[in-house]
């Protein structure tokens, strides 16, 4: 794999741990299904995007919920252990096109998240998909909040002004505005 600094690139996945000796990553997809990622052949991987290694993906493959990669040239469990949470992207160009309303998670992550009345609370630090729904981690000055991503709470997403307009529930951000 070559080093290389390259963009505009967009995470498609995060490595979430290994799976046994010849170097197969288990990963959390952004966007995608496992089929899509069989379609992918050249990606980049590194903690974030402004210093990645070109890779290229060898095989997909599905075991009940969970998605596993293997990357050309990381062939055993020491060598994928150097990637672990690091992100897979592609470039911006080959990314999938999401419908209106539905956003990347790596455009959510530093957005500020501010009441309808322009009171900023913080600013979203991660995303995660539980099982009911999406929930936004956000960084306060009191610590971190988690927000559902629902309709009630959520009422507008600007990702050009990285800017999530919130309606709360009562209590959730109490005495944590910035």
């Amino acid at each position: 794999m070559r080093t290389k600094q390259r963009q505009p690139l967009r995470a498609i996945a995060q490595v979430i741990g290994l799976f046994g000796v010849r170097g197969e990553m288990k990963i959390r997809s952004f966007a995608r299904t496992a089929e899509e990622f069989e379609g992918i052949h050249q990606t980049y991987i590194g903690k974030d995007d402004t210093a990645v290694e070109e890779c290229v993906i060898e095989s997909v493959r599905t075991r009940g919920n969970a998605i596993y990669v293997k990357l050309k040239g990381i062939d055993n469990k020491n060598a994928a252990e150097a990637y672990r949470s690091s992100y897979i992207f592609v470039e911006e160009q080959h990314s999938i096109q999401l419908p209106r309303e539905k956003f990347f998670i790596d455009d959510l992550i530093g957005c500020a998240v501010v009441s309808e009345e322009g009171k900023k609370f913080g600013t979203v630090i991660s995303v995660d998909a539980l099982p009911l729904q999406m929930v936004y981690t956000v960084k306060t000055s009191n610590g971190e909040v988690m927000l559902p991503a629902v309709p009630e709470f959520i009422l507008s997403v600007n990702v050009e002004k990285k800017e999530i307009i919130v309606r709360p529930p009562e209590g959730l951000f109490e005495g944590e505005m910035l």
